[in-house]
């Protein structure tokens, strides 16, 4: 946090010490933030009925990954008229949905009155370096685009359901947190729109991967039934729209 309010501060000041008419190009340092949409089975959600197992416990390719919101700083610097070297730094935090349908099938595997499920949610973090470009397609304004690839590193939310029957209370089924970093790459473009002579608006969207491979622990269950995860390796992807702000320094 610290860290995060020193580059806000640059950003914010860095136009009366820096802004000179330089000559190199469009370079800049940018804060932006947005919408996470996950794709593939991250997203999804499993059906009640493909859940429910009165005997052996069933394993779960669905994520219950919602639409997440993040933030991200990058920065880049053109050694050409069109193209740059950067990299960015995203945050971003994915709670989960579907979870009436998790409940109903622990509900039925284990034939109780009720069951109540809390959780956590998904959290990640990308460092990415990479390629940037830069075109202008009419005064002030400028298509831009880019290809990164580094590291992220994920959390899975823990699951707790609490289990009740007959007015007793069973010992509750966890679905404990797990890390994991892993190779990352983004995809993207989006235009720049310059409001000043230093400053500008960013429209961007792009495409984030990263595959990690989850090793998932879990508490000790009365009854061996419903559904039990202990490895998740499903790919974390997602289509990200954010707007942001640039500061651009080394201009002609």
């Amino acid at each position: 946090m610290k860290s995060i309010k020193i580059i806000l501060f640059i950003v914010a000041f860095s136009p009366v010490i820096i802004c000179r008419g330089q000559e190199k190009g469009n370079s800049f340092i940018g804060l932006s933030g947005g919408a996470s949409f996950p794709i593939g089975n991250w997203g999804k959600v499993t059906p009640a009925s493909s859940l429910i197992s009165l005997e052996g416990t069933v394993t779960d390719i669905s994520g219950y990954a919602n639409t997440g919101a993040f933030g991200a700083i990058d920065g880049a610097w053109f050694f050409s008229k069109h193209f740059a070297v950067g990299g960015m730094f995203k945050y971003g935090t994915y709670n989960l949905h579907g979870m009436d349908s998790l409940s109903y099938s622990y509900d039925a595997s284990f034939d109780v009155d009720t069951t109540r499920l809390t959780h956590t949610e998904y959290k990640m973090w990308s460092i990415m370096p990479g390629l940037y470009y830069q075109l202008m397609i009419a005064k002030k304004l400028f298509l831009t685009a880019r290809g990164l690839i580094g590291i992220s590193n994920a959390s899975t939310p823990q699951i707790t359901v609490t289990i009740e029957d007959g007015g007793v209370f069973d010992p509750p089924i966890v679905q404990y947190s797990s890390s994991k970093a892993s190779l990352a790459f983004d995809i993207g473009a989006g235009l720049r729109y310059e409001i000043t002579k230093c400053f500008a608006i960013d429209l961007k969207g792009d495409y984030f991967y990263t595959d990690p491979d989850f090793t998932i622990n879990n508490s000790s269950r009365i009854n061996n039934a419903g559904r039990e995860i202990t490895e998740y390796h499903q790919p974390l992807s997602s289509f990200n729209a954010s707007l942001g702000i640039a500061y651009m320094f080394s201009r002609k």
